[in-house]
């Protein structure tokens, strides 16, 4: 119903496309709410109903006041709010166009994590990596994959993760404790004088040729 509301909403006074505006937690007027987070309303300054409504305010109730006119999104009813200057209420005017872009970006890290479910259930460290390395990708996703990484063990990752170096503090911790995790489940380290992964046990490196302390 709602989305038949939306379509219909626009203010027959002016033709002008009707605002959904955040109501308040009790109605100012009798104080019974409306029972609806939002409500449709009329913020063209323009408008007729808005611009005789302060004169018929003060001829009627003698009070400096205008009214801007409403419709109920769920039962279609409709009537006027009062305000008190043609500023009053604007400051909760729902944002239509941050809403929409706050869902579509809500969506796509939904699917963004199931990707990412998917790779880590396929065992596919390079696409995580992938996941991981790219800059421009949801930091609560890079920061999962970076967990997956480690939870996955795979000795070909640590190469490509010690050598990036990532912006984000936080994510970059989190690589820090998977590649030691890494480490420890396949009983490898860091060679301490070339860098090249070897087995803990080893006395000697095999790549440098340095002879390691116990």
């Amino acid at each position: 119903m709602a989305q038949v509301m939306e379509d219909k909403a626009v203010c027959p006074h002016c033709g002008q496309k009707l605002n959904k505006w955040s109501t308040p937690t009790f109605n100012f007027s009798d104080g019974l709410g409306w029972c609806t987070s939002f409500l449709y309303v009329c913020f063209n300054d323009d408008c007729r109903h808005f611009k005789n409504s302060w004169k018929h305010m003060y001829e009627t109730y003698g009070q400096e006041m205008g009214y801007r006119y409403m419709l109920h999104p769920d039962s279609g009813e409709a009537s006027s709010l009062p305000c008190g200057s043609k500023d009053a209420m604007k400051g909760d005017i729902v944002d239509e166009i941050r809403e929409a872009q706050e869902s579509r970006e809500i969506e796509a890290r939904k699917k963004a994590f199931q990707s990412l479910t998917d790779y880590y259930i396929a065992k596919d460290v390079e696409s995580i990596l992938k996941v991981l390395t790219d800059e421009d990708g949801f930091g609560s996703v890079r920061l999962k994959a970076a967990q997956h990484l480690g939870e996955l063990g795979d000795l070909r990752t640590v190469e490509p993760l010690a050598n990036y170096r990532f912006t984000n503090e936080v994510i970059q911790k989190q690589v820090d404790e998977s590649i030691q995790k890494i480490h420890k489940k396949n009983f490898t380290m860091e060679c301490p004088y070339c860098a090249e992964i070897i087995k803990i046990r080893a006395k000697v490196c095999k790549h440098c040729g340095r002879e390691l302390t116990a």
